[in-house]
């Protein structure tokens, strides 16, 4: 959806500019389901459900407008974790001063953290200067009865639900992935370089990927030849194969534009192939997991809690191959540990 053109509004904070009876507001719609359709069906539900309370509102002859600028919308987004790409452009345009007013279809579509939906209804709000309406859950915060204790102690057990289903819900994923993990079914995203996932029955299976599987074999055999990795990446670059990324985007082994734009392999990218024990046939998954309240922050996890499955798909790279290379790979580690040694270096 595009953007109205803003004003540059000065000064730190400033309150939207409006006058006493005219709000300037925002429509948020969030929806965590995993299917695109699904997504976009939602959130143009939820947006059109705020629309038709706007034309309701400003029909009522009360004296007060509510001028929709915008809708901020995030797809596939869990509602315990506020670092989202549309909320955080909302507070932006807020604290701007171009928006005074916030409209969502009910409370678990702004957020299902209790605390954190709290915060923002009972304390950044108010200070913002800013309007909250709850469409569904008939919330509003222009309403004199909703500043009552009792509509307060409603919304807080309201939002503690919420918050209780999100935790839940996280609850019976998990288990659901641990499951899926123990079934032997790739739950990643992106398949490796050298793979490309498709679905058996229930099971989602990594198979061979024509186009760069031989690619694969070239690194390993490379890498035992000359233990570098800096090696493989000058060799890779000077044959301008593109990097995993660079394939996923574009579908392209060899980079064909100008060599001039080409950003190819380093040192990292090849090291971080060479130690998958995906390419040897087993799939180890759960390494790591992320939290509810920061999906940028990972959790490492000890190995015993990893889920390992032998022989989960076709491997890349023949057994002796594949050791091989890991024995490179301890070599390498240990010149390193000697050259940072005080003595043994």
């Amino acid at each position: 959806m595009g953007r109205i053109s803003k004003r540059k509004v000065s000064g730190q904070h400033i309150k939207a500019r409006c006058d006493k009876g005219r709000y300037r507001a925002g429509i948020y719609a969030r929806i965590s389901s995993d299917q695109e359709i699904k997504k976009k069906e939602s959130v143009k539900v939820q947006i059109e459900i705020a629309k038709k309370f706007v034309e309701e509102f400003n029909g009522q002859n009360s004296g007060k407008v509510i001028d929709v600028v915008e809708c901020y919308t995030d797809l596939g987004k869990t509602g315990s974790n506020f670092e989202r790409e549309g909320f955080l452009r909302l507070l932006q345009d807020i604290r701007h001063g171009e928006i005074n007013c916030v409209i969502v279809k009910d409370l678990s579509r702004f957020g299902r953290n209790y605390l954190e939906v709290g915060n923002y209804i009972e304390k950044i709000f108010p200070f913002l200067g800013v309007r909250f309406i709850a469409v569904a859950d008939g919330f509003d915060t222009g309403k004199e009865e909703n500043r009552q204790m009792s509509t307060a102690m409603a919304m807080e057990i309201k939002n503690l639900v919420n918050d209780m289903y999100a935790k839940d819900f996280s609850k019976k994923a998990k288990q659901h992935l641990k499951q899926r993990r123990e079934e032997g079914s790739y739950v990643g995203g992106p398949p490796p370089y050298g793979y490309r996932a498709e679905w058996s029955g229930k099971r989602r299976i990594l198979l061979p990927d024509e186009n760069t599987k031989h690619i694969v074999t070239f690194i390993y055999e490379k890498f035992v030849e000359t233990e570098s990795y800096t090696a493989v990446a000058n060799e890779l670059n000077h044959r301008y194969i593109n990097p995993p990324y660079q394939y996923k985007k574009t579908k392209e082994v060899y980079h064909s534009a100008d060599t001039a734009f080409y950003k190819g392999w380093n040192k990292g990218a090849v090291e971080r192939i060479l130690k998958s024990e995906t390419y040897a046939g087993a799939l180890v998954q759960g390494k790591t997991s992320i939290t509810a309240r920061d999906e940028k922050s990972r959790i490492h996890k000890p190995e015993e809690d990893w889920v390992v499955t032998e022989g989960a798909h076709e491997p890349l790279i023949e057994e002796k191959l594949y050791k091989s290379a890991m024995e490179a790979c301890k070599r390498i580690k240990a010149r390193t540990a000697a050259y940072k040694h005080p003595t043994k270096g």
